[in-house]
Order: C-alpha cells, then structure tokens, then sequence
C-alpha cells in the first residue's frame, strides 16, 4: 500500500510540474510573438511623435522667416542618432532646406535606377500649416533599424528578467510543492499506522464490556 501509494504521489507531482511547465512555456512564447508587434507599435509611434514635434518647429519657423533657426533645426535633427537627414519643402515641393548628406527623395522612394539602395531608412512627412494655409512640408528621414533595435535591446533586458522571475517562482513552487506532498505522505503513514491500533484498542474495550455484563 505504501510502495503504491508512493509512486500515486510522484505520478501527481510530475503531471503537476508538466502542466505548470507547458502553461508557463505557452505563455512565454505567446509574450515573445506579441512584442514583436508592440516593437513595431512603438517604433511608428515614436517617428510620428518626432516627426510631427519637428514639423511644429518648422512652422513656427517658417512662418516668421526665421531661416537660420529653421536651418539649425535640419542640422540638429540629422545630428540625431536616430535620424537619417531631414529636408524642409515650401508648398509647392521645392526643397528649402536640407541636412548635410540628405538622401535625394527618388532614392528613398526608390525610383529610376539608383545606384543607391536605403535599407533600415523610412521617410516620415508631415504638412505645415499656418492658419489653414499649407505653407510646406517637411521631411525626417529615421534610421528604422537602428531604433528597432534600441527597442529591442530594451525588451530582451525586460525578458531576461522575468525569465529568472519565473525560474525563481517555479523553483519555490516546486520546493512548496515537495514538501506539501512530503507531509502529506507522512500523515498519511501516521493514519495507516494509528488505524489498527484504533481496532485494536476498539476489539479491548469490546472485550472487556462484553466480559463485565457476563459477570
């Protein structure tokens, strides 16, 4: 009885530790597939969040004929490490002002034949307006790959950490998990053990009423 119900106990712990595993594992990888998309999420967010902050300058600027500020803003924004180059156009689509080494737009664009291949660029536009008036556009070039990968760097050090949470918390629980079934096999044994001497001490007293009403 006891060998049987040993191997009951383990059976019981490994389907445990199994099911806990695959759920864990399934989460995990679910997580995994998920911030991928989030990557992406957050890398068009944050491009319009500067491109449309930079266009809010440029029309300040362009608005009140402020061109050496309007120059110095191209010029900071290519500084970026994030950023490509950034190029400035009037209403019509002249270019006004440029970045130093600012990708021609039929190269971003990749019409013709171009010597010049981007990869990891993607152009962001964004309308200038002054009091419903279009007076231009502007033009930020960002380096895709490069914040992509800034992102993911940022998630990886996330995931290593609740990695080793999980570990830690699986660990305990199998730690728990152990001596939980530990005292319940001993209590067990303390139960199969106190029951014969219970029918034993029962069978005493029996006898000795049954020979006390016989006197």
């Amino acid at each position: 009885m006891d060998n049987k119900l040993f191997w009951v106990v383990r059976i019981l712990q490994l389907l445990t530790l199994c099911i806990l595993f695959t759920v864990i594992s399934y989460q995990f990888v679910s997580l995994k597939s998920e911030s991928n998309a989030v990557r992406y999420q957050q890398t068009e967010a944050f491009s319009y969040s500067l491109t449309n902050l930079a266009a809010a300058q440029a029309t300040r600027y362009l608005s009140e004929k402020k061109h050496k500020d309007l120059q110095l803003l191209m010029d900071e924004l290519s500084e970026d490490p994030n950023v490509r180059d950034a190029t400035i156009y009037d209403q019509l689509g002249q270019i006004i002002y440029q970045s130093k080494t600012a990708l021609p737009l039929p190269v971003l664009l990749r019409l013709g034949d171009n010597s010049i291949e981007p990869e990891g660029v993607i152009p962001y536009i964004a309308e200038l307006y002054s009091e419903s008036t279009k007076i231009g556009y502007i033009r930020v070039t960002l380096e895709q790959k490069r914040i992509l990968s800034l992102i993911y760097d940022y998630q990886e050090r996330g995931f290593s950490i609740l990695m080793l949470l999980i570990i830690l918390a699986f660990t305990a629980g199998i730690i728990l998990m152990a001596v939980f079934f530990r005292k319940s096999e001993t209590a067990y044994k303390q139960l199969i053990t106190e029951i014969p001497k219970g029918i034993e001490r029962a069978k005493n007293d029996v006898a000795k009423l049954t020979s006390r009403s016989n006197k």
